[in-house]
């Protein structure tokens, strides 16, 4: 037996390997390739802007690499992995947006704007008053940035608290697009981290879609599962045969098998039975007639 594909009407033949590209559920598609080509585009000019407000405000020139963006949960953008990291949560229309800082970032920046070399940095004690309020500042002027880095696809959004563990403040399961971006000076590397609401996402690029109805989902889902390309096989009953037996074969030699001539044969479907069939034949190649159905409903 042979499974059609309704992707370009191709059929498979058993036992064939077909091309299946594997679905992190942990970062979904949330966004089609040209809504992500335009957001990615607008989070790279938004990039390059912090990388030029950064020089201005440091005195110390800043080469920036914005990374592709990705769809991930609030949780897994804000797990503690690497060096310290500072949180600004920013209002952004209805939603919140999070930016990610660096503590060694942060205080640098801080000790350039007051004039220090910002060599020697302690991160074994949070910001002072003042540095935490000069790089307050700076992380403000960063996303008021969005708005008009972007041409305007991203509301404006303004920061309304920021220190470590600020992001708690957001659902941790929450979807967000998050973009990634490195800053290198002197040859120190950094890495800011935006994380965008989905729903945001959506909105600005025009991608939303009408609510749908549960059963209209569960409708679809019923006839894509239906035309979904599967395995299918007919078996017979199983017959024990011992190792000597096996080994003593030659070419010619039969195998009694345990499946009674008149008893219907099994048909599986990816590992499951769901028919039982009798033997046929369609012209000049083999085939099976279906007998019970559905447990047990002759056709």
């Amino acid at each position: 037996m042979t499974t059609r594909s309704t992707a370009g009407g191709r059929v498979h033949a058993p036992g064939s390997v077909l091309d299946v590209q594997p679905y992190d559920f942990a970062s979904p598609e949330l966004l089609s390739a040209d809504a992500r080509d335009r957001l990615d585009s607008a989070l790279e000019a938004w990039g390059r802007q912090v990388g030029t407000q950064i020089t201005a405000k440091t005195r110390a020139v800043v080469d920036v690499a914005t990374a592709p963006s990705r769809v991930q949960t609030h949780a897994a953008f804000l797990a503690p992995e690497g060096p310290p990291a500072l949180e600004a949560v920013a209002h952004a229309g209805d939603h919140r947006v999070v930016y990610r800082v660096p503590l060694a970032e942060a205080r640098y920046w801080a000790a350039r704007m007051i004039g220090a070399s910002g060599a020697a940095l302690d991160l074994d004690t949070p910001l002072s008053a003042i540095e935490r309020a000069l790089a307050w500042r700076v992380v403000d002027e960063h996303l008021a940035e969005l708005h008009d880095a972007t041409d305007g696809l991203l509301p404006r959004a303004v920061v309304e608290s920021f220190g470590a563990g600020a992001g708690a403040v957001c659902d941790p399961d929450e979807l967000a697009v998050t973009v990634v971006v490195g800053t290198l000076r002197r040859g120190e590397r950094g890495r800011l981290g935006l994380a965008i609401p989905v729903p945001l996402a959506l909105e600005a690029l025009g991608a939303v879609a009408p609510k749908q109805d549960a059963a209209e989902v569960q409708a679809l889902l019923s006839r894509h599962l239906a035309v979904a390309p599967i395995e299918v096989a007919l078996r017979f009953d199983e017959t024990p045969v011992g190792p000597s037996t096996v080994l003593d074969l030659a070419v010619g030699d039969l195998i009694p098998l345990a499946h009674l001539a008149h008893h219907p044969l099994v048909v599986e479907a990816d590992g499951a039975p769901v028919l039982r069939v009798a033997v046929g034949s369609n012209g000049d190649r083999l085939a099976c007639i279906v007998v019970e159905s559905d447990g047990g409903s002759p056709e």
